[in-house]
C-alpha cells in the first residue's frame, strides 16, 4: 500500500468512527458526512475505477436499485410538472453507492465503527437528557426531527449490538449499546422505533452468539421482553404514556375523529390505499401526499384556514408509511423501486454473510449481519414514518448502508483472496 493509500485508509477510518457521532449529535452532521465522502471520492479519485471492477458484484445490483428508484422519482416529477425540489431527498439515496465505492477503495479500519457507535450513543443520551431535565423537551431528540432521530439511535444500536468479539467485555458493550439506546428512546418517545429495535434485537442474537443454544435464546428473549416492559412501566417514561395513548386514540378514532397520533395515521393510510387502487401506475406524483389528504372528506369539509392550519391530519404532508407514501406518489413502479433499496441491500449482505462464513471471516460476518439489521429495523420503522420524508434520514440510511456494504465486501473479497 503506497503512502498515499495509507493516508485516505486513515482519513476514511475516521470518518468512519466519526459517522454515528455526525448523524446524531452535530447540528447538520449528516451534510458533513455527505461533504467527507465527496472529498474521499475526490482525492482517491485513480483508483476509483479499479475498486468498482474489484468489487462489481457489490456495487453494481446496488447502483441499478438506486438508479431505478431515481428513475422512477424523476419521471414522476416530470410527469405531474411538480417542483425540483421534490426529488431533493430521494437524489441522497445516490449516497448509498458513492460510499460504499468510497469505502471498497479507501479500506478503513471496520473496528472504528463500532466503537464510533458506542460513543455516538453516549453522548446522544448526554444530550437528550440535557434537553428534557434542563431544557423540558417534550420529545428531545438532539438536533433532527424526533421520529428520523429515534429510528437513527435504533439502527445503530443494532449495529452496535452485532459488534465482533464473543467474550465477556464485547458480550457487555454490546448489551450496553441496546440499553443506551433505549433509555434514549424512554425519554424521546418514538414507539415505532422501539418496535422495530426491539423485535430486530431477537434474530440479532443469532449474529451475537455464535454458539446459540436452546437455553441461551429463551434466557436472551426474556431478556428483550424485560428491556421492553422496563421502557414501558418506568415512573414518568414518555414513552410508556404514549404507549398507554394508543387505545383512548383508536377508540377516539372509532368514535370520528382522527385527530390524534395514531387516528390521523390510519385515516391518511386508508386514502393513501384508496388513491393507490384508482391510480396504481401513477400515484399523485413525487412529494404530493398532501394532495390526498386535502382532498379527503374530512379535510375538504373544513373551510376556515386557521382551524384547518390546527388540525393534526390536514397539515400533514406524507403518509408516516413508506409503503403507502410510495405507492400513493408513485405508484406500484415506485413501490417496487423503493422496496429495491431495502431489499436488494439485504440480498448483498446475505450473499457476503455467507462468503464470510465459508472462509471463517469473523469481521465480514458480523458486518453483514449488522447490515441485514439495519435492513430489518428500517422496514419495521418505515411502517410509521417515511424515510424520504427528512433529508438527515436519507442520508443515514443510504450512509450506513454503503459503508456495511463496502467494509463487507472488502472483508468477503479478503477471504477468498486468502483462500486462493
Amino acid at each position: 500500500m503506497t503512502d498515499s493509500s495509507k493516508l485516505l485508509s486513515r482519513m476514511a477510518t475516521i470518518l468512519v468512527f466519526a459517522f454515528p457521532v455526525l448523524i446524531l449529535c452535530v447540528p447538520r452532521g449528516a451534510g458533513v458526512f455527505l461533504a467527507g465522502v465527496g472529498v474521499l471520492a475526490l482525492l482517491g479519485w485513480r483508483g476509483m475505477g479499479r475498486a468498482w471492477r474489484e468489487y462489481s458484484k457489490v456495487l453494481t445490483p446496488l447502483a441499478i436499485a438506486v438508479l431505478a428508484f431515481m428513475l422512477v422519482y424523476v419521471g414522476s416529477k416530470l410527469y405531474f410538472h411538480t417542483p425540483w425540489n421534490v426529488i431533493d431527498n430521494p437524489s441522497r439515496t445516490l449516497l448509498a453507492v458513492l460510499t460504499c465505492w468510497v469505502i471498497a477503495r479507501t479500506a478503513p479500519d471496520p473496528a472504528r465503527l463500532w466503537q464510533g457507535i458506542t460513543v455516538g450513543l453516549c453522548l446522544a443520551l448526554l444530550i437528550v437528557l440535557w434537553q428534557k431535565f434542563y431544557l423540558g423537551a417534550e420529545r428531545p431528540s438532539a438536533f433532527v426531527q424526533a421520529i428520523a432521530f429515534a429510528s437513527m439511535v435504533a439502527a445503530l444500536a443494532l449495529v452496535g449490538f452485532a459488534r465482533p468479539g464473543h467474550n465477556r467485555t464485547a458480550n457487555v458493550i454490546a448489551w450496553f449499546n441496546i440499553v443506551c439506546a433505549l433509555l434514549i428512546l424512554m425519554l424521546n418517545g418514538t414507539r415505532g422505533a422501539l418496535l422495530a429495535m426491539l423485535v430486530t434485537l431477537m434474530p440479532m442474537l443469532l449474529v451475537r452468539y455464535r454458539r446459540f443454544s436452546i437455553r441461551m435464546f429463551v434466557v436472551a428473549a426474556v431478556s428483550v421482553a424485560v428491556l421492553g416492559a422496563v421502557a414501558y412501566v418506568v415512573p414518568g417514561s414518555p414513552l410508556g404514556k404514549r404507549v398507554d395513548d394508543v387505545v383512548s386514540e383508536v377508540r377516539q378514532f372509532d368514535q370520528g375523529s382522527p385527530e390524534s397520533s395514531i387516528g390521523a395515521r390510519l385515516m391518511m393510510w386508508g386514502a393513501g390505499a384508496q388513491y393507490f387502487a384508482s391510480h396504481p401506475w401513477t400515484g399523485v406524483g413525487v412529494g404530493q401526499f398532501a394532495r390526498i389528504v386535502q382532498a379527503t372528506p374530512y379535510c375538504a369539509q373544513i373551510h376556515d384556514p386557521v382551524r384547518r392550519s390546527q388540525s393534526i391530519v390536514c397539515i400533514l404532508e406524507h403518509a408516516h408509511n413508506d409503503i403507502v407514501e410510495a405507492a400513493a406518489t408513485t405508484g406500484l413502479p415506485g413501490l417496487l423501486t423503493m422496496l429495491g433499496l431495502f431489499l436488494v441491500p439485504a440480498a448483498l449482505f446475505v450473499h457476503t454473510l455467507r462468503k464470510s462464513r465459508a472462509m471463517g471471516n469473523a469481521q465480514g460476518i458480523h458486518l453483514a449481519g449488522a447490515g441485514l439489521g439495519v435492513v430489518m429495523a428500517s422496514l419495521i420503522s418505515g411502517l410509521t414514518q417515511v424515510t424520504m420524508a427528512h433529508q438527515a434520514n436519507v442520508v443515514f440510511y443510504a450512509g450506513l448502508i454503503g459503508l456495511l456494504l463496502g467494509m463487507a465486501g472488502r472483508e468477503a473479497h479478503s477471504a477468498r483472496t486468502d483462500a486462493v
